[in-house]
């Protein structure tokens, strides 16, 4: 049966892609700074409950590529990659929560305000937005044409802003605020890896794993490792 010609990916386009994901996912110093800081944008966000700023902080994360690199490593079924994008988003999980800790006990008068709230409920809505979203990250990193969408794609899934409000929940002791902010979080990042799982699967990016392993050698060489 023919592959649908919006499923279908040259050799060459399939190595590009791999290439762009890796290089926006590798855990460097430039991705933690670009992390801290939309963490410094989305905080003040939400402690003085203004979206406007918290969609301006959405824009820089750079959250969603290590959770597309995870996808990929599954679909590729290359432990290598999924053990260093597990790491990347382990590691960032525990920048930003740290980071809003700290920053929020610097803010006089702070409170579990409604964008705050807002981020420590889950529902099937969410689900739906992050598949939905994961899919279209997806399309776009495939197909270059398509990139235009990341940004709009990085505000709908809304992954900074549930961490971030989890750490300012932490400040103020408020466990159950704290809880539910990482269960978004945790539904977020499954829509996304499951829907980037089947697509990756579809666009039928297994045969170019060499290139990733490849790619995943020369980054190792070029830190020393």
């Amino acid at each position: 049966m023919a592959r649908p010609d919006i499923l279908t990916l040259t050799v060459d386009d399939r190595k590009k892609a791999i290439d762009r994901l890796l290089e926006e996912s590798a855990p460097n110093a430039g991705f933690f700074l670009q992390l801290a800081l939309a963490t410094a944008i989305v905080v003040p966000g939400l402690l003085v409950d203004n979206a406007a700023v918290i969609i301006g902080g959405m824009l820089v994360a750079p959250l969603l590529s290590p959770i597309l690199s995870l996808a990929l490593g599954v679909a590729l079924a290359d432990f290598h990659l999924m053990r260093r994008a597990a790491t990347t988003i382990g590691l960032s999980v525990l920048l930003v929560v740290g980071a809003a800790v700290a920053m929020s006990l610097f803010h006089n008068g702070r409170y579990l305000n409604t964008e705050i709230l807002s981020r420590a409920e889950v529902s099937l809505a969410y689900l739906i937005i992050a598949i939905a979203s994961g899919a279209a990250a997806t399309f776009a990193f495939a197909r270059p044409n398509l990139s235009a969408a990341l940004p709009g794609v990085a505000v709908a899934v809304a992954l900074l802003p549930p961490l971030s409000a989890g750490g300012v929940a932490l400040s103020l002791g408020a466990l159950d605020v704290f809880i539910g902010t990482l269960s978004l979080f945790a539904v977020n990042l499954l829509g996304i890896v499951l829907a980037a799982l089947v697509l990756f699967s579809l666009f039928g990016f297994y045969p170019a794993r060499k290139e990733a392993e490849i790619k995943l050698k020369e980054e190792e060489k070029a830190n020393g490792s």
